[in-house]
């Protein structure tokens, strides 16, 4: 019996774990006067479309946004990670 296997490479398959109905936050960046405001939102994802998501925020619309820049609720988003210096436990 011959067993034929793929070859494998050194990349790793990664797979996205965020779901339809999920709920996740995401940094909201807003030009004021001649600075930024940086602003961390919450949200249900509605739905997903290859590696974009359809959130439905705080006070009912829906917004787009790449499935890379959200993250899960209850893990740091990338605003607490920014404050933090990237070490957070």
């Amino acid at each position: 019996m011959q067993v034929n296997q793929p070859k494998g490479g050194i990349e790793e398959a990664t797979t996205n774990p965020l779901a339809i109905g999920d709920r996740v936050s995401y940094v909201q960046i807003t030009a004021v006067g001649r600075g930024y405001r940086f602003s961390a939102r919450k949200g249900v994802i509605t739905e997903i479309d290859g590696q974009v998501a359809t959130v439905r925020v705080g006070n009912g619309r829906h917004i787009t946004q790449p499935l890379d820049k959200l993250t899960q609720e209850g893990q740091p988003n990338a605003l607490t990670r920014l404050l933090t210096g990237g070490q957070w436990s």
